[in-house]
């Protein structure tokens, strides 16, 4: 049974979209969001395979969610669904590990076929949105991790970008519960994070970190 999750601040269309999908009996809605955060804190719970993910929504908006969401939960698949054809909205949103993005007009097959295609890692796109310029950004997006990495002691360290993140809020001089809030995580969860990467990096304290950072160009 294949597992969807639905984020759009629009009721009518988050019902229409759970009718449509479970039409389908190898389908299932387990959960819908009215936000980009209820969104992200959602897949912690019902860990789903495809989050449908509209764009414009209060508190946090479809491209920070899906940005948090990859961050996290890489193993869960991100289709846009918007009526945004904006070529920014579609480039951030590919940058953002999205791995699909079609427009609310597309007919009830289409939208079946597209959460089922993005569920098995292909690309989705709209044929109305698509454009090589969105899909060169992604390129350089991709390009950018190889910056985020370091040599320690001879070995080639790979700094994540939620890693990335709380190092930027480390040299910010943001503590645990700042940094927490501001990634939607728990204290605790930053906490562990931040010992894992002083330890990989094979430093002492969070001012070595960020002193690290700084000299190494990771922030």
């Amino acid at each position: 049974m294949l597992k969807v999750l639905i984020a759009d601040d629009q009721r009518l269309l988050r019902e229409s979209f759970k009718t449509i999908i479970e039409n389908n009996s190898d389908m299932k809605v387990v959960a819908c969001a009215a936000n980009g955060r209820e969104a992200y804190e959602l897949c912690s719970e019902f860990n789903p395979d495809v989050v449908l993910m509209d764009i414009s929504m209060p508190i946090c908006s479809g491209i920070e969610a899906t940005k948090l969401i990859k961050s996290n939960y890489p193993h869960i698949n991100v289709l846009m669904v918007t009526a945004s054809d904006d070529e920014s909205d579609v480039a951030q949103a590919i940058s953002n590990g999205a791995n699909g993005y079609i427009l609310k007009n597309v007919g009830a097959e289409e939208l079946i076929l597209s959460i089922k295609s993005a569920c098995v890692g292909f690309q989705i796109m709209h044929k109305d949105v698509f454009s090589p310029a969105s899909f060169n950004l992604h390129h350089k997006e991709t390009k950018k991790l190889n910056r985020n990495k370091v040599t320690v002691e001879g070995i080639e360290v790979l700094i994540t970008d939620r890693e990335i993140s709380i190092i930027q809020m480390i040299v910010d001089g943001k503590d645990n519960k700042e940094i927490g809030a501001s990634l939607f995580i728990a204290e605790g969860t930053v906490k562990n994070t931040i010992t894992t990467i002083i330890s990989k990096l094979q430093l002492k304290d969070r001012t070595q970190l960020a002193v690290f950072a700084i000299k190494n160009s990771l922030v």
